[in-house]
């Protein structure tokens, strides 16, 4: 049942997601370069703890008479789903943060998001799938207990964006390794400089410099 208003929609609208400038003007990957890198596994795994947490914590809350009741899996099934949609918002970009997204830049995501949203009430709300899947009605205040919990995974992303950008992303080390590769205090322009001021006087920058100043001689002398 996750799957049908959870995963699907919202993953593959992923997919038509529009491409970050910076993204076309990073240098391309080597070809040995690894497609699941430390980041993307820093990412993946403290996404999936924090979403776990949240789920079995409402869970143990709502499991105090020691009884699994429908109200229980209805309370945990919406904190797993709606961790998962907020979580596939703050997927949509690897560097931005959710507020500096546009909500209106990718209508796709808008489809499925509503297309789950939907699939969400009508579950825990008409009366043939609650009987399919054992749910029951919530409250609003029930509602807005889930949101609240569940859009930390926001601020999660945005903790790992804002201030652990060299441990949870990719695009953070290609600038450093570019950075750590370019000439120290400018030395490669200000030595191109100097030979070509060099080469200008006539002065030997390498090997023969006898033939060089033989050379130098007889074109003053003509």
């Amino acid at each position: 049942r996750n799957d049908s208003v959870m995963d699907g929609p919202p993953a593959q609208s992923l997919g038509v997601e529009p491409v970050d400038p910076r993204v076309l003007r990073a240098p391309p990957r080597k070809v040995n370069d690894p497609i699941i890198t430390r980041a993307l596994l820093t990412r993946a795994i403290s996404s999936a703890a924090l979403i776990m947490f949240l789920t079995l914590s409402v869970f143990s809350k709502e499991l105090d008479d020691g009884r699994v009741t429908r109200r229980d899996t209805t309370m945990t099934f919406m904190t797993f789903v709606n961790c998962d949609l907020f979580n596939a918002y703050a997927c949509r970009s690897a560097e931005k943060c959710f507020y500096e997204l546009s909500p209106w830049s990718n209508p796709s995501f808008l489809w499925a998001m509503g297309f789950s949203i939907l699939g969400q009430f009508a579950v825990i709300y008409w009366k043939p799938l609650q009987e399919v899947f054992q749910t029951e009605a919530l409250s609003i205040g029930d509602l807005a207990f889930i949101v609240c919990l569940s859009s930390t995974v926001l601020l999660l992303d945005t903790v790992r964006k804002k201030f652990l950008r060299p441990y949870c992303s990719d695009d953070s080390k290609r600038r450093l390794f570019r950075r750590m590769k370019k000439p120290r205090n400018g030395k490669g322009h200000a030595y191109r400089k100097r030979s070509k001021k060099r080469l200008d006087v006539g002065l030997p920058i390498s090997g023969n410099s006898r033939l060089i100043r033989s050379r130098n001689v007889a074109s003053s002398q003509i």
